[in-house]
């Protein structure tokens, strides 16, 4: 990239393509196939915005007579990633997976008809991990959406409602991703980020 004459701003020509802009949507499963583009669950409506938090946990290599931290002193010992939203939205679904419990039809036996019963269960299974979870968002100088997605992400946040008069009820759900074999072995981020690129 080629220098430019130092600004007192950093605004440019171009800035104003590369803003995110509104909250986005979460989807589930998330893929992408040639000709159809890009497909999944919507997890539900949200309020308040969604975040994605990407962390690395560094250590320093400590050398006896170095005064300042230098070059090639840190190593990275992991990478990890979550997505927080608030759904408004609330379905059985949700509730199922912020408890990581299980859903049956209610037997009408000793029990209303035309429920949902939800209940906990005592493990995690490998069907509590989604798949993925994505966070869909709007660039402004692209028609293509910002896609960040978490793969085998486990809500780990559980399930906190509180109701009130003139308002509505919002989970607030945590999701983190997990790295699977491969992604062990190679020592990748179980997450990854699709820039759109700017017109």
């Amino acid at each position: 990239m080629a220098k430019t004459p130092i600004k007192r701003t950093g605004i440019t020509q171009e800035t104003a393509k590369s803003f995110v802009i509104n909250a986005g949507a979460i989807y589930t499963d998330l893929t992408f196939t040639e000709g159809t583009g890009w497909e999944g669950n919507r997890l539900g409506a949200t309020a308040g915005g969604n975040a994605v938090v990407i962390t690395n946990d560094l250590r320093e290599i400590e050398i006896d007579g170095a005064f300042s931290k230098y070059i090639g002193q840190k190593v990275l010992t992991a990478s990890n990633a979550t997505l927080t939203t608030n759904v408004k939205e609330i379905t059985s679904n949700v509730i199922k997976t912020a408890i990581l419990g299980k859903v049956t039809a209610t037997a009408g036996v000793d029990e209303p008809t035309g429920y949902d019963l939800i209940t906990g269960k005592g493990k995690i299974e490998a069907t509590d991990y989604l798949t993925n979870i994505g966070l869909v968002g709007e660039l402004t100088g692209s028609n293509e959406p910002i896609i960040v997605i978490l793969d085998n992400a486990l809500c780990t946040s559980g399930l906190n409602i509180t109701t009130g008069d003139n308002g509505e009820a919002v989970v607030a759900m945590t999701f983190e991703a997990h790295a699977d074999a491969d992604q062990l072995e190679d020592r990748t981020l179980p997450a990854r980020i699709y820039m759109p690129k700017v017109a």
